[in-house]
């Protein structure tokens, strides 16, 4: 690391005390003069700038005009601030809904923002660093639900950590903003990796399960009469002597109705082993197939529907990782 980047992590690291200080993290934030920054915009300076020229080519020329032009325009300007930070003040933000998602997708963040009684607010934009931001407007209703997206990058917790919420209302002059902290987390699943895997067609021998009749199989059902096609050994003979009727013994097995998917038996490093048995999990549930999961040192018993393959799921995102 460079002098540079050891000064920008430096103020970064001072900077986040600083907001942790000033704005604590909490799972509602309300805006007011204590959490809100203002600053002027390009605009805004070159607008001051404009205010300036005016006021001394008044000065100089003693034009009345000038003066009245200036003094209604330093007005407009002083007006703006009024009306930039009241645009945020008053706001209350928190996190309403998260939905998980798997890595390399866009997890979905569902945050909740309240206005005060009065006007309404428009022209606010809100989300997360190198993220899509979302424009906000309040009019009719007094909160609004706005859906923000953060792309997934490892399995885990995810933390996006301080949203950006800012305006640059009414004329761009002034730009207010805040960073909040809402405690805001997100379920990330490996992402799955499928394949054509026998142990959603396998055959053992037990006494349920479903029926099915693959060439091969040692367990006796019952007896059937002959069809072409049947093989030689199968047909009973003694009963043919008898009757004059070819008949042939029926062999079956019955399908598992219970899958085991065990770490041990996926090949790969530890992260394709779990984004295998994801692949399997969705597959099975997929195939309304009751199916458990091993790991090392865990067992999730078989089950089956939507509730058991969020538990396996998270068990599998969460694998290895102390903060659970």
């Amino acid at each position: 690391m460079d002098g540079p980047e050891i000064i920008q992590s430096a103020m970064g690291a001072r900077f986040t005390k600083f907001l942790n200080r000033r704005i604590p993290p909490a799972n509602s934030v309300t805006l007011s003069q204590s959490n809100i920054f203002i600053f002027p915009t390009r605009s805004g300076f070159a607008f001051g700038m404009l205010l300036l020229i005016l006021v001394l080519g008044a000065i100089n020329y003693q034009n009345s005009l000038v003066y009245g032009v200036a003094f209604l325009l330093g007005s407009m300007f002083t007006v703006t601030i009024l009306y930039t930070f009241r645009n945020l003040s008053g706001l209350t933000i928190e996190l309403a809904e998260t939905k998980r998602g798997f890595v390399g997708e866009d997890v979905e963040f569902c945050v909740r923002i309240e206005r005060p009684k009065g006007k309404g607010r428009e022209g606010i934009q809100i989300g997360w660093p190198n993220e899509y931001k979302q424009w906000v407007e309040i009019f009719d209703d007094e909160a609004s639900l706005v859906r923000l997206y953060v792309i997934a990058e490892t399995r885990g917790w995810m933390r996006p950590g301080r949203m950006l919420v800012e305006t640059y209302y009414p004329l761009g002059l002034l730009r207010a903003w805040t960073w909040v902290d809402i405690n805001a987390r997100g379920l990330v699943y490996p992402q799955p990796i499928f394949q054509d895997t026998p142990n959603l067609q396998s055959s053992k021998h037990r006494d349920d399960g479903v029926l099915i009749d693959p060439l091969g199989s040692d367990d006796f059902v019952d007896i059937r009469e002959y069809t072409q096609g049947d093989p030689i050994k199968n047909i009973l003979w003694r009963a043919y002597a008898k009757t004059n009727n070819l008949v042939v013994k029926r062999y079956a097995s019955y399908l598992e109705p219970r899958l085991w998917f065990s770490f041990d038996d996926c090949i790969g490093g530890m992260e394709e082993r779990l984004s295998r048995l994801v692949g399997l999990a969705l597959q099975a549930t997929q195939a309304e197939r009751e199916f458990g999961l091993r790991l090392p040192n865990l067992e999730v018993p078989p089950g089956l529907g939507q509730v058991h393959l969020d538990r396996v799921l998270k068990e599998l995102a969460l694998y290895g990782i102390e903060d659970k």
